[in-house]
């Protein structure tokens, strides 16, 4: 296992696997929209950000040693591309309700990673280089998921929410802190 994993701080270990297993999961979001959806518009939205996760993806497994990551992947992915496919099924805005609801938990998660970083005492602090060069990527993951939470926002228009998409974006909110908690230590 590399030094400079095993040099981090557990709790920071622990939140890193939990962000591979959500760029995972946020991966086969949009490929399950792809695989449903119909909407032009929409699929140019998934394949445009599948192709930013697809990199946060890349840029966590180079932080990420592969016997460290989270061994509940294949029920992350499937998790994922339930969650792009059932609401492509009903359309752009139950999409767009979806992905606002799954990236402003996201922000919120790694806002609080970059948090922890910041507040790491110095006798904590593995390398000069590394803690900075982490804190940069994930304060850049999380710019990209405001952005996307921001566009899916704007495209699904001002129009309320109903009851039924408020009761599905509680349910994706609850399902992504339920998968954290397990990928922290599974």
């Amino acid at each position: 296992m590399p030094a400079a994993w095993l040099a981090l701080p557990l709790a920071l270990r622990q939140e890193l696997r939990t962000d591979h297993a959500g760029e995972a999961g946020a991966v086969m979001i949009y490929r399950g929209v792809l695989a449903l959806a119909r909407d032009a518009d929409l699929r140019a939205f998934a394949q445009h950000h599948l192709q930013t996760e697809q990199q946060h993806l890349a840029l966590i497994e180079g932080v990420v040693p592969r016997a460290q990551r989270s061994r509940l992947l294949p029920l992350w992915r499937a998790a994922g591309w339930l969650t792009g496919a059932l609401p492509a099924l009903f359309g752009p805005r139950a999409v767009y309700a979806t992905i606002e609801a799954v990236e402003t938990f996201v922000d919120t998660h790694y806002a609080a990673q970059v948090v922890m970083i910041d507040a790491l005492p110095p006798g904590e602090v593995p390398s000069a280089a590394q803690v900075p060069a982490l804190r940069d990527l994930l304060e850049t993951c999380r710019l990209d998921e405001v952005a996307h939470r921001d566009d899916a926002r704007t495209r699904r228009g001002a129009a309320p929410v109903g009851v039924v998409a408020r009761l599905w974006a509680a349910v994706v909110g609850s399902g992504s802190a339920a998968a954290v908690r397990v990928s922290r230590h599974i």
